[in-house]
C-alpha cells in the first residue's frame, strides 16, 4: 500500500473513532442539560412540563403522584448523585420545600432513572418524603 493510502486509511479510521467519541459525548451533555431542565421543572412545581420528559407509559401515575403532593413548593434542591452510561443513567436528587398549609420544612428525595431511546431523554420518576 502506498504512503498515500496509508494516510487516507489512517484519517479515515480517525475520522470514524472522533464522530463516533463526539456522538456518546454530545448524548452525555444533551443528557446534562435535559436532567436539569427537568430537576428544575420540579423545583418550581412545574409538574405539567416536567410530565413531558417522563417515559410515556408512566405519565398517568407521575401526574397523580405529583397532584397528590398538593400545595407543596420546593424553596431548593440538591443533585446527591448522577451515574450515566451510554443509553442510561440514574440521579438522586434531594429537594427541601414547605406546605402554604404549614410552615413546617420537608425533604423530598425523588430517584430518576434516565434512558435514550428514539433520540432524547426519557425520565421514570419515583420522589417520595424523606422522614427525618
Amino acid at each position: 500500500m502506498s504512503r498515500l493510502r496509508h494516510a487516507f486509511v489512517f484519517a479515515l479510521a480517525t475520522s470514524a473513532l472522533a464522530t463516533g467519541c463526539a456522538s456518546v459525548s454530545d448524548k452525555m451533555v444533551v443528557f446534562q442539560d435535559t436532567q436539569r431542565r427537568y430537576t428544575q421543572l420540579v423545583r418550581f412545581t412545574d409538574y405539567e412540563k416536567a410530565g413531558r420528559y417522563v417515559v410515556p407509559e408512566d405519565r398517568r401515575a407521575y401526574r397523580e403522584r405529583t397532584g397528590a403532593l398538593g400545595d407543596l413548593r420546593f424553596s431548593d434542591y440538591d443533585i446527591e448523585d448522577v451515574q450515566a452510561d451510554g443509553d442510561s443513567a440514574t440521579a438522586r436528587v434531594q429537594y427541601v420545600g414547605y406546605r402554604s398549609s404549614s410552615p413546617i420544612v420537608v425533604t423530598y428525595v425523588e430517584e430518576q432513572e434516565w434512558r435514550f431511546e428514539s433520540g432524547t431523554w426519557q425520565v421514570r420518576s419515583v420522589i417520595e418524603e424523606r422522614t427525618p
